[in-house]
């Protein structure tokens, strides 16, 4: 064999062990304690701000940076999105060692969809459970945990179903096609629960006030928030101006309410 290709080789070799031994290291290491919120501290956050990003990239340096610009514009709720393969739990506990630079920041994972990544998530330092799915057996873990658990509705039975399951928030989906009309109308039958809306596409302003009229506790945002332009160029200046900006759009829009009816 051509020497130049057995070197190549050797190389490989080292740094998937490098990055493998990285990654165990991690899973394995607690160099700072976590900070630990209740249920109704996140419920509280995430009402308070208005929104809940969610974002994945494999590369951790990206992450970081999507975290830091999130943190550094005023978010304190930040949602990992999984991808259905064993590298998003050791991304996100990457992630969550690192919280304390980002004091206060809740840190979850969504789009998980069985009761074994969940537990995973969890034991990598989640705060909330987020699925597109109702999965009874992801809401006994999150409840012997007492890790908020929200899951993903489309019909009023699911979420009767939902709150039987102990459900205190549920994520509508897909709110683009649901619309602000569903969460007005499950809001006045469950006026106990929660509503969080996702897929929104029309971030203008008049389509944002629609859906806090309605009732959302507040709205989760992926691509909208974060443009993938932007972030494939790396143009942190530009991702940083687009969240601050919705960001801004959606303080006003809560404070109008706000004043309007301020009970």
């Amino acid at each position: 064999m051509d020497k130049s290709v057995i070197l190549r080789n050797r190389l490989r070799k080292i740094y998937f062990n490098f990055t493998n031994l990285k990654f165990q290291t991690l899973e394995r290491g607690n160099f700072t304690q976590r900070m630990s919120f209740t249920k109704q501290q996140v419920t509280f956050q995430m009402s308070q701000i208005g929104v809940v990003p969610v974002f994945y990239h494999p590369d951790v340096d990206v992450l970081m940076h999507v975290v830091e610009i999130s943190y550094k514009s005023g978010l304190r709720v930040f949602e990992f999105m999984h991808q259905r393969d064993n590298k998003g739990p050791r991304l996100f506990h990457y992630i969550s060692e690192r919280s304390h630079n980002y004091p206060d920041i809740i840190l979850g994972a969504g789009t998980v969809l069985d009761d074994t990544m969940t537990e995973r998530y969890i034991d990598a330092g989640a705060q909330f459970i987020a699925s597109p799915f109702l999965r009874p057996e992801m809401a006994r873990v999150c409840h012997q945990q007492d890790i908020l658990w929200m899951p993903g509705c489309t019909t009023t039975s699911d979420i009767s179903w939902a709150k039987s399951l102990g459900a205190s928030i549920i994520g509508v989906l897909p709110g683009n096609i649901l619309g602000p009309e569903f969460i007005q109308s499950v809001k006045k039958e469950y006026p106990d629960l929660e509503f969080i809306p996702s897929g929104i596409l029309d971030l203008h302003p008049p389509a944002l006030s629609k859906w806090f009229e309605a009732g959302s506790l507040c709205i989760k945002l992926g691509a909208p928030l974060f443009p993938k332009d932007a972030i494939a160029l790396k143009d942190w200046k530009m991702v940083e101006k687009n969240v601050v900006e919705q960001l801004s759009n959606i303080s006003k829009i809560k404070a109008s309410l706000k004043s309007f009816n301020p009970h």
